[in-house]
């Protein structure tokens, strides 16, 4: 099947390795690898199951291509003949989430590509020319033994990537066409997410993107550098802004308001949802959290309820299971030699079988 994921360009950053085919999508593909379902390679890992068929990374609001990289290459050591899918976050996405639907355009060739009728949901005749043959020759036990099986590995980061990873299932969802694509049986890792709107993690959150690093001019020069006179001026209007998004989500709360409901709450709550159909869950078969009482972003009281919820609300045979770190920020839980080894350890036995019954 010839490919039909068009590339854009490649350039000199440390993300120079993978094919940028968007502004925000970024896609990995090894030398002697391609992205059909009929040539996907089937070598099987250490504990007998075949590699994932594709990795999907959804990185944290704003993260910078070097921070991304080094959770790349551990994964292409772990899985050196998968693909990797690379979907960016920024803070335009959290809050307005169809501005990310261009990039989801991009990226929904490149599964289509890699798992063909898997993506079909019951009912579905056809995939279009690409795979109708591979789904008229699937029988339909097949089908529902390899459905719950799992051949997507999601990797989401902070609040940003979990709003990315709700904007790829919603934009699936409102492509109208017989075809009723949704993600395939997958494994999804929660690092540092989903938090709670809370007033001071929020705004801290927000002032990483939004304001510049702080002068390192001398006195009395540092008081009229550019980048003093920006805080100055933006720090009140961020303290405006998250002060109505924590009153608009109380006024949620109390009155049961959902259309006042703060983009993070909405995203914590339909992260744990497993409606057939239509839940962004529906084909989740296993689930990890990474995560720390020292984040200062997002406390880990919200990550414990949202795992504890989704044990109470995962259908029967799905894990789900928390790593909690010590001494680890946000978005740091790989980080030194000791805490890096137990984080990519704990990567490949949930992918290995650990992560579902």
């Amino acid at each position: 099947m010839a490919s039909t994921v068009k590339a854009v360009t490649k350039d000199s950053s440390p993300l120079s390795f993978m094919t940028r085919l968007s502004q925000h999508v970024y896609l990995y593909r090894p030398s002697s690898t391609t992205l059909s379902p009929s040539t996907t390679t089937t070598t099987t890992t250490p504990g007998n199951r075949p590699p994932p068929k594709l990795i999907l990374l959804c990185s944290w609001m704003g993260a910078r291509d070097p921070h991304i990289a080094k959770y790349i290459t551990p994964y292409q050591a772990l899985f050196p003949s998968t693909p990797i899918l690379l979907i960016k976050s920024e803070i335009q996405h959290v809050f307005q989430p169809k501005s990310s639907w261009p990039d989801m355009q991009v990226a929904v060739p490149v599964l289509r590509e890699v798992f063909g009728s898997e993506m079909l949901q019951p009912g579905s005749d056809s995939f279009g020319s690409q795979a109708s043959t591979a789904l008229s020759s699937t029988s339909s036990n097949h089908e529902a033994e390899e459905d719950h099986q799992p051949t997507l590995l999601i990797h989401l980061f902070s609040n940003g990537g979990s709003a990315q990873l709700l904007s790829l299932h919603h934009f699936l969802l409102s492509q109208s066409s017989p075809l009723n694509l949704r993600l395939p049986p997958h494994l999804t890792i929660f690092d540092s997410a989903p938090g709670q709107l809370a007033y001071c993690s929020t705004y801290r959150a927000l002032s990483h993107v939004l304001l510049p690093p702080p002068s390192r001019s001398r006195f009395p020069y540092w008081i009229f550098s550019p980048s003093t006179l920006r805080r100055l001026f933006v720090t009140p209007l961020l303290h405006m802004w998250v002060s109505l998004l924590w009153t608009s989500n109380f006024l949620s709360r109390v009155f049961g308001l959902r259309f006042l409901e703060s983009p993070l709450e909405k995203a914590a709550r339909e992260q744990n949802d497993w409606t057939p159909g239509k839940g962004r869950a529906e084909r989740e078969r296993g689930r990890m959290y990474f995560y720390s009482e020292e984040d200062e972003l997002v406390g880990y009281r919200d990550v414990e309820a949202h795992m504890e919820e989704a044990r109470k609300r995962a259908v029967k045979g799905v894990g789900v299971r928390g790593e909690k770190f010590a001494g680890t920020g946000h978005v740091g839980h790989a980080r030194g030699e000791e805490n890096a080894g137990r984080y990519w350890s704990c990567v490949k036995g949930f992918w290995e079988g650990e992560g579902w019954m």
